[in-house]
């Protein structure tokens, strides 16, 4: 009896553990509905106040989950910040301290602490905090953080459509998505709206006119605002004024010249602020109180009154620069300006239309980079695009096309700061161009390394300040012709000894540091495009010019003619033009007369440059990019017969490449490499103590 009456005990123990189990796990469940339900509030309906109430509730929730509850903790905490309240470090602190077996969430939460001790938005702390916030191959920087700091908006890829990053969440969302005319690109450049809850975006398409749309974040359909007119090539948007009725908006104009706008969101009808002519886009920015925008010009800075449309000098500066914003109580200016010899972000105090005192340098260092803008809590939002280029060379079957081997990088000394390789017509040496630092900077110098012993000389132009990204071996291998940048002259195609780096000039070049170009074998003629800049001009040109004489003849007249690669006895060349939307590479004879179609993009993606003929003449390598990609993503080899027939595609045996060029072995190829590193920063606490968000 005694037993029976224990095994009764300990089932009816078992029944109220069992019970007990079963509603923690319904209010778990209902804490976990619970804490999506301040997701929400949070993300999309943008009620920050509202979503602290709601975390604070689930916090406060018997039997809620450790997870669910550390979750609501950090969020709240997240929110609280936002708002620029103190109590975002009792949040904080309370996660830390009771929930320590939740080991991710607290590393966040410990994060922020250190964040806000040392400075990060904290008022009257010493310290500026920069972090990094998105990384990786989603990320990228075409549109702009939302004031209350909960999203970045950007153009996704590949499925070419408007969506946001979650800043706290990590999470992306499309906004747009591929039920959309036939013809429609995508979107540009994107804003969002001064409450967070609408974006303002261009979208493109081949076969139709752009438009300019602004779409909500609740999953409503986009509305078109204007659609560009017969005079206007595309629309983009540049700002919100804060008021959200108008949008700045730089209009690129058929002719070339650009117009600054201002747009009513009520009906996408437009005003005239300033026509910019052939001057750059100004950019912009409105000023919190929307009386004054403040863009960026030729000489400096300058300040437009909305009202009369009249423009003050602000700032001069003769300098690379570029405005970046107004911080949010509208005392400062915060711009990026080369001032002092490098790209770096400066803060310069205003009050109406004028600058009081002198600039004061915030941050060392602003290359490749971005505006996204700034947050009413006054942390700033920037993305940096970091190009690494590289050379590698590789074996290849020239029967098969077949990689015999894997790549070796060319340098390990000038590793991820080198390319566009050429071999010299003996195949002794091997020439590539040479990045100061991994920014958007121009190549400095010339390294001729030796394909027998690996050595290799640091090649400095003499008198140029810059190197473009064209290089090629003259036919009697002493000197190679680059694009060159000399002071006060502007840039010019120049012949380099490769034995002294004495350049002499060989022709001004229109194009600048971009030049498409080819020589002949025999080294007497440069065969170039060429694009009349001036409105009801001739379409882009080949032209070939003899390098003694001077004289130049057109061998074609092309639309969208992008490059020219000369066989190896000179009798033709390879063209590569956008038609209709598809880019076509044609062969036809060197001294001019028919081009017949060699092979277009149909076969995947675009067509992206014309690389190199194989030695024997018998085929032309060439890339292509897949259809949705950036420029340089999932770059892709192939080669094609001259003769015509189905392309073949390589393996290199490398990533992006982009660039090729065949040894006169016919078996080796230098192949250069270029990818591009994005990421986004917030940097915090750097106003002064009095210029901070309240």
């Amino acid at each position: 009896m005694k037993t029976r009456h224990v095994g009764l005990i300990g089932a009816a123990l078992l029944t109220v553990f069992l019970a007990a189990l079963l509603a923690a796990g319904q209010k778990n469940d209902q804490a976990e509905l619970a804490l999506k339900a301040a997701i929400k509030t949070e993300t999309v309906d943008g009620d920050l106040k509202g979503a602290i109430e709601q975390y604070k509730k689930i916090a406060a929730q018997p039997g809620a989950g450790r997870a669910t509850v550390a979750t609501a903790l950090l969020r709240m905490g997240q929110c609280h910040e936002k708002l620029g309240n103190a109590e975002a470090r009792t949040a904080y602190e309370r996660l830390v301290r009771d929930y320590a077996d939740q080991a991710g969430i607290v590393a966040q939460a410990q994060a922020r602490l250190a964040a806000l001790a040392g400075g990060a938005g904290a008022p009257g702390s010493s310290a500026m905090a920069v972090r990094r916030v998105w990384a990786g191959r989603e990320a990228n920087f075409e549109g702009g953080v939302s004031p209350d700091g909960r999203f970045l908006s950007f153009n996704a890829y590949p499925e070419d459509d408007l969506a946001i990053h979650d800043l706290v969440t990590g999470q992306n969302r499309l906004l747009t998505d591929k039920s959309r005319p036939a013809g429609s690109w995508g979107p540009g450049r994107s804003v969002p709206s001064p409450d967070s809850k609408r974006i303002v975006y261009s979208w493109y398409g081949s076969n139709r006119p752009g438009e300019l749309r602004i779409i909500g974040l609740d999953g409503s359909s986009p509305r078109v605002l204007r659609t560009s007119g017969v005079n206007i090539d595309e629309e983009e948007p540049v700002a919100w004024s804060p008021d959200g009725t108008q949008l700045l908006v730089d209009s690129l104009k058929k002719d070339g010249t650009t117009d600054m706008t201002l747009v009513a969101v009520a009906d996408g009808s437009a005003k005239l602020l300033k026509a910019m002519g052939a001057d750059p886009a100004p950019g912009g920015r409105f000023s919190p109180d929307g009386r004054y925008i403040a863009w960026s010009v030729k000489d400096g800075l300058s300040m437009v009154d909305v009202q009369t449309g009249r423009e003050y000098p602000l700032l001069p500066d003769p300098s690379p620069h570029g405005l970046m914003g107004w911080t949010p109580d509208g005392g400062c200016i915060l711009f990026h300006s080369e001032r002092s010899g490098s790209p770096d972000m400066w803060l310069v105090a205003v009050a109406g239309v004028k600058a009081v005192g002198e600039p004061e340098l915030v941050k060392k260092g602003y290359y490749g980079s971005r505006t996204l803008g700034f947050t009413r809590a006054g942390a700033f939002y920037y993305g940096v695009r970091t190009p690494t280029r590289n050379v590698y060379i590789a074996e290849l079957d020239p029967a098969s096309g077949k990689l015999v081997g894997p790549p070796q990088p060319v340098s390990r000394r000038w590793f991820g700061v080198s390319g566009n390789p050429d071999w010299s017509p003996d195949g002794r040496f091997l020439a590539y161009l040479r990045n100061p630092t991994q920014d958007n900077s121009f190549p400095s110098s010339i390294v001729i390394r030796s394909t027998n012993t690996g050595e290799e000389r640091d090649l400095r132009v003499v008198g140029m300040t810059s190197l473009g990204y064209a290089l090629r071996w003259t036919s009697d291998g002493k000197a190679v012709v680059v694009s060159a940048l000399e002071p006060g002259r502007g840039w010019s195609m120049m012949r380099v000894d490769a034995q002294t780096g004495q350049a002499t000039p060989v022709m001004p070049l229109s194009l600048g540091p971009f030049p498409r170009f080819d020589l002949s074998p025999d080294g007497k003629t440069i065969f170039y495009k060429h694009t009349p800049k001036a409105p009801g001009a001739p379409q882009a040109q080949l032209l070939a010019r003899d390098l003694q004489s001077g004289r130049e003849i057109e061998i074609i007249r092309k639309p969208g003619l992008m490059y020219v690669s000369v066989s190896p006895d000179g009798q033709r060349v390879v063209i590569g033009a956008e038609e209709n939307g598809a880019t076509v590479l044609s062969v036809m004879p060197a001294a001019g007369g028919e081009a017949r179609e060699l092979v277009t993009n149909r076969v995947e993606g675009t067509s992206y440059r014309v690389c190199s003929w194989t030695p024997d003449g018998r085929y032309v390598m060439f890339a292509t990019n897949p259809k949705g990609s950036t420029p340089i993503e999932n770059v892709r080899m192939w080669r094609v017969a001259a003769e015509g027939g189905e392309p073949q595609r390589l393996d290199v045996g490398v990533d992006s490449p982009y660039y090729l060029r065949v040894h006169p072995d016919g078996r080796h190829v230098a192949v250069g490499t270029w990818s591009v590193a994005t990421e986004i920063f917030v940097m915090e606490n750097f106003l002064p103590p009095a210029k901070a968000a309240k």
